[in-house]
């Protein structure tokens, strides 16, 4: 039985992984701080005895290098992003650089693969569409807030090609671009998707930063998974970058019309548009956002499955039967 840790196990995209693995016969430790994650996506696996959960921060190193030990895979996928002008940008400089440190120094000392998740948001303003992973990365201003993910990401992504060539660390750095699921955050942390559905679903405004045309190509969870599941058991995807999603692009307008259509609501969708700056203070929105999935295709043998109408109406369904539960 392989053994592996993940971290943010909690979180959306790693509770998700949890139950992949699972699946699988894998023995799961997983750690969070609970920060952005739940312990209701994983309070199915409480009980089961090849998973143990611990409330544990990236940043602490001594309790990491206890629990990475005969570990085969470290899953990274804890980070924090905080953006707009009135949340201060030091966690996510200082957690997504000092924990990801921890992690690689941990798996330098035991030996463990890491497959590490890293984000569309590093090609920033790049005009070379679809994003290859051998492209140029253009980021914007230092002093605008919004970057400094994008910024702690980047040097994340250094480092680990560092840990590979200096210290043999064998090391994957994937680019997820937009996933979301029904256990999405239905706050801005969640992406747009679940909270246009929540919206819509209690006949809401649905608030449109901008004018709705910027476009993304989001992914379902399940393809995510599946494309990172990949990532670890490929011995040529060590030392390589790697974008994971789907190529399918829609503008944000055209995704909440789509959402307003499956839910069926019977009522009048309602829009609202405000600047980016309302929101985020000094802000520069991405016009456009689409991964070039050549390199996962042809090396992974990755292949999205699910398209955004048959994700979206995934997403509704479970929000619906939520939302009637608690009424």
């Amino acid at each position: 039985m392989k053994k592996v840790l993940i971290t943010g196990v909690a979180g959306m995209i790693g509770s998700h992984l949890l139950d992949y693995l699972l699946e699988r016969d894998y023995e799961v430790i997983g750690i969070d701080n609970l920060t952005y994650g739940t312990l209701e996506n994983i309070r199915y696996h409480t009980g089961d005895a090849r998973f143990r959960f611990y409330r544990v921060d990236v940043e602490d190193f001594e309790t990491l290098k206890i629990l990475s030990r005969d570990v085969d895979t470290i899953f990274h996928l804890a980070a924090v992003k905080k953006i707009s002008e009135a949340e201060s940008s030091m966690a996510t400089l200082k957690v997504n650089v000092e924990g990801t440190e921890n992690i690689f120094e941990a798996a330098r000392m035991w030996g463990c693969k890491v497959v590490f998740a890293s984000t569309s948001d590093v090609y920033g303003m790049s005009p070379d569409l679809p994003f290859r992973e051998d492209g140029d990365l253009l980021l914007g201003p230092s002093m605008i807030k919004r970057w400094s993910y994008a910024v702690a990401k980047l040097f994340s992504e250094q480092m680990a090609y560092a840990y590979y060539k200096d210290y043999a660390v064998p090391i994957v750095v994937l680019r997820y671009f937009g996933g979301f699921s029904p256990r999405s955050s239905f706050s801005w942390s969640g992406g747009h998707v679940p909270i246009f559905v929540d919206a819509i679903l209690n006949d809401r405004e649905v608030t449109i930063h901008g004018d709705g045309t910027q476009s993304r190509s989001m992914a379902y969870v399940d393809d995510l998974i599946e494309g990172t599941f990949l990532a670890s058991v490929n011995d040529k995807a060590v030392g390589e970058v790697i974008n994971l999603g789907n190529d399918e692009e829609m503008s944000v307008i055209d995704t909440a019309c789509l959402i307003h259509r499956i839910a069926d609501t019977g009522l009048p969708l309602k829009l609202r548009h405000i600047g980016m700056e309302e929101v985020f203070g000094q802000y520069k929105d991405i016009m456009r956002r689409c991964p070039d999935l050549t390199k996962a295709r042809t090396l992974l043998g990755y292949s999205p499955k699910t398209d955004m109408a048959e994700a979206i109406r995934k997403v509704i369904e479970h929000r619906r039967q939520t939302l009637e539960q608690a009424a």
